[in-house]
């Protein structure tokens, strides 16, 4: 069995079992692969990405994903996709190229950040209140601004 490292580029395998252990570098899950493949990935990045994607190492055995070291600000991180039927795969290097979008109008730019500003204070502010954690103007304006990057993008 070889074992497949990051640092060489992504796999994409179909899980057939995971473990936990402790490695070199500290507590770590090895990903076995139904075709024979490797991977290892330290326990907070396996903990986070499968979070993010609903799944535990016990729930994701049987599902294909790909696993990728990106570098960014000096650091590397360790990003897990879920691919295969109805999936959305990791992003592409040469991803297409979008069809050129209209520019918005500033009243209709001012609609969509008040949308954004309804949905922070409906999620953020109301979450906040409920569990009696402070919050700012700043706080919702933060959350409102990010809504507002990724939707008009």
């Amino acid at each position: 069995m070889a074992i497949h490292k990051l640092a060489e580029g992504p796999i994409t395998l179909t899980v057939a079992r995971v473990e936990a252990q402790v490695g070199n570098f500290g507590p770590q899950f090895a990903f076995y692969g139904v075709d024979d493949e490797l991977v290892y990935v330290s326990e907070k990045s396996t903990l986070g990405q499968l979070g993010r994607l609903n799944l535990t190492p016990e729930s994701v055995v049987g599902h294909s994903i790909r696993v990728e070291q990106v570098k960014k600000d000096g650091k590397t991180f360790t990003n897990i996709y879920k691919v295969g039927a109805g999936d959305v795969a990791a992003p592409s290097v040469a991803a297409p190229v979008a069809a050129p979008v209209a520019k918005l109008t500033l009243p209709e730019l001012a609609g969509i950040y008040s949308d954004c500003v309804s949905f922070a204070m409906a999620t953020l502010g109301a979450k906040c209140e409920a569990a009696e954690i402070p919050f700012t103007a700043s706080d919702l304006a933060a959350a409102a601004a990010t809504l507002f990057i990724r939707g008009t993008r």
